[in-house]
């Protein structure tokens, strides 16, 4: 051996002893690393530069059927942009022993809750990759394509606590399905209706429940899974989130985009951005919709599969929605924004009342009275609000770390002149009030009660129903009878309400798919003219109906709405009985026998 030859051996190996680091190290340069956590593999990117004496964002990407760690991690180039901007990406990885297909089984009931099954081993995965590395806890981020992309959205549902914002590539909206056959019928067509699944992935959060920024990748040419899909997931967070953040779904943030942008890559295909504004005029959801591409990774590399190069980079563009929200107080300091309360809350109310604001913490409350969004240059709280008229009242508080909640709102009417509840007063059952689709991917709930259509030029999508126990009345002999509701939200055109009366139940009492179209009693024993948006609406009964009321029993109604076709929903929505001062009630005038 020459001398040359083995002076450049030597060169080589101490360069690679070199590159592999030394363990103890602080920092690192760039490395792709394998781990195993609950029965399955994955791959942590670690950034060049990395240093245990900062700390770093995480995103979680999850890939799709047939794909693995190593062809997404290429194919979304994601590594490449985590040594540019400084983040951890841990790679979950399904196995074929799991799925015949690699694909993460969002579409099982065993896979879709808290604590168990893949959820559960991905968010202890993260748990893990936290505690090995110096993590930002309020910049981790969950994101996917196809399966992947539906399973974060089960983590954000799930996880909320764990996870600071969802990307969804091609995926679908929370419990899409729950079998494979469901699945592919989502696919090709779409899921239940988002709005109840909202309602339901807000369920799933609990006592963890925040507001999570969300992006969307669809595109328009997706054959494997429908563009509908992509609008379902911006309709299913936007009730999520409007739940979230306050608990009442008051349209703090809605599915109608406050604007939309088109743009084109250079070379490549055209693309529109939309933009949704919460209450406070934040974006706080973005959908990407791009042209004539199919199932894929916009703005992938063709080094993996399921890419389009012409696209608009996701990556990029997810980051850049993400970093929007960066906490510039740092990860280690306080995050927790104020949570603050109006005592006594929203409702209708016969005279004028004090209103005390209330944050749990120490800190400064700004609010308005005209219906305006509050900002700190608005009237600093110091002590009980005066309501005497109709009014809609908005507030935050922002505490001395600059932790700001989102903006929050009550409404107050106050009606001198509201007829008095004189005579017999029966509050409604609050299990059995809701509403009923026509269909049943039109969904069902209880709690609030919703009549109107879903738009998209239907009429008569959603009946509501409410449920009285009328066995108090015995022997009295009614002469009169009238529902009050309570209005909570009105969306669109509702020009006239009906109502049908049942003595007894439309099925079993509880609700059911049924109830839409069940034999009633008699039908269209009342009727109101342009329900109120705000307060309440007295519905009169017909004395034909009167005869209906079942004194030894139970009595229902079913609420529908008379609507006029076209694009845009209109529905109007009455508060349910589990809150009782804006209960449904029905009262009786009569006399006893």
């Amino acid at each position: 051996m020459t001398g040359r030859r083995l002076w450049l051996m030597t060169v080589a190996f101490f360069m690679f002893i070199a590159c592999l680091g030394f363990p103890g190290s602080s920092s690192a340069a760039g490395q792709f690393i394998n781990g195993t956590y609950g029965g399955k593999p994955y791959k942590l990117y670690v950034p060049n530069g990395y240093d245990s004496n900062d700390t770093y964002p995480l995103y979680v990407m999850l890939h799709g059927c047939t794909q693995d760690a190593s062809q997404f991690a290429a194919g979304t180039k994601m590594n490449t942009l985590a040594d540019e901007k400084k983040f951890l990406v841990l790679y979950p990885e399904q196995t074929s022993s799991a799925n015949s297909n690699k694909c993460w089984n969002w579409f099982e009931s065993a896979h879709q809750s808290r604590g168990s099954g893949e959820p559960s081993i991905i968010a202890g995965m993260v748990t893990s990759v936290k505690n090995s590395y110096s993590i930002q806890g309020d910049k981790v981020y969950a994101a996917g394509l196809s399966a992947g992309a539906a399973m974060s959205v089960i983590m954000g549902a799930t996880y909320p606590d764990l996870f600071s914002g969802i990307g969804v590539g091609a995926g679908l909206e929370y419990k899409a399905a729950n079998s494979v056959i469901s699945a592919f019928t989502a696919m090709s067509s779409g899921g239940p209706n988002p709005e109840q699944q909202g309602a339901a992935a807000y369920q799933a959060m609990g006592s963890r429940a925040k507001v999570l920024p969300v992006i969307v990748f669809h595109g328009t040419s997706d054959y494997t899974v429908a563009p509908v899909n992509g609008n379902q997931v911006i309709t299913q967070w936007s009730v999520t989130n409007d739940l979230a953040q306050n608990g009442t779904n008051d349209n703090w943030i809605d599915d109608q985009p406050e604007r939309t942008n088109n743009f084109t890559v250079s070379g490549g295909r055209n693309y529109s951005v939309s933009d949704y504004e919460d209450g406070d005029g934040n974006v706080l959801m973005k959908k990407v919709t791009v042209q004539n591409m199919g199932h894929a990774w916009s703005g992938g590399s063709s080094q993996g599969s399921y890419t389009d190069p012409q696209g608009p980079d996701a990556s990029r563009l997810m980051w850049e929605f993400f970093d929007s929200f960066t906490n510039e107080s740092g990860g280690d300091e306080d995050t927790a924004a104020p949570i603050t309360t109006a005592n006594p809350s929203g409702g209708t109310y016969n005279t004028s009342v004090q209103v005390v604001l209330q944050a749990n913490e120490e800190a400064s409350t700004y609010y308005t009275t005209d219906g305006s969004v509050p900002t700190v240059q608005s009237p600093l709280y110091t002590g009980p609000i005066l309501i005497t008229d109709d009014t809609t009242l908005k507030f935050f508080s922002i505490d001395s770390s600059g932790n700001k909640e989102t903006t929050k709102q009550e409404i107050y009417v106050i009606d001198e002149a509201a007829p008095p509840l004189e005579g017999l007063t029966i509050p409604s059952l609050s299990a059995e009030d809701g509403f009923v689709g026509k269909f049943t991917a039109d969904g069902k709930g209880t709690g609030d009660v919703k009549v109107g259509d879903k738009g998209m030029f239907n009429t008569d999508t959603y009946r509501g129903i409410l449920s009285f126990d009328t066995s108090s009345l015995g022997q009295t002999t009614i002469e009169s009878a009238v529902i009050r509701l309570y209005t909570k939200s009105l969306t669109g055109t509702v020009p006239s309400i009906q109502a049908d009366i049942k003595k007894g139940t439309f099925g079993t009492g509880a609700i059911e798919q049924g109830d839409f179209s069940a034999l009633a009693s008699l039908n269209n024993v009342g009727s109101v003219q342009s329900p109120s948006a705000t307060g309440y609406t007295d519905l009169v009964l017909s004395a034909s109906a009167l005869s209906q009321i079942n004194t030894a029993g139970k009595t229902q109604f079913r609420l529908k709405a008379a609507t006029a076709a076209g694009f845009n929903k209109n529905q109007i929505e009455f508060y349910g009985g589990e809150d009782i001062s804006l209960s449904p009630v029905l009262i009786i005038n009569g006399a006893a026998e």
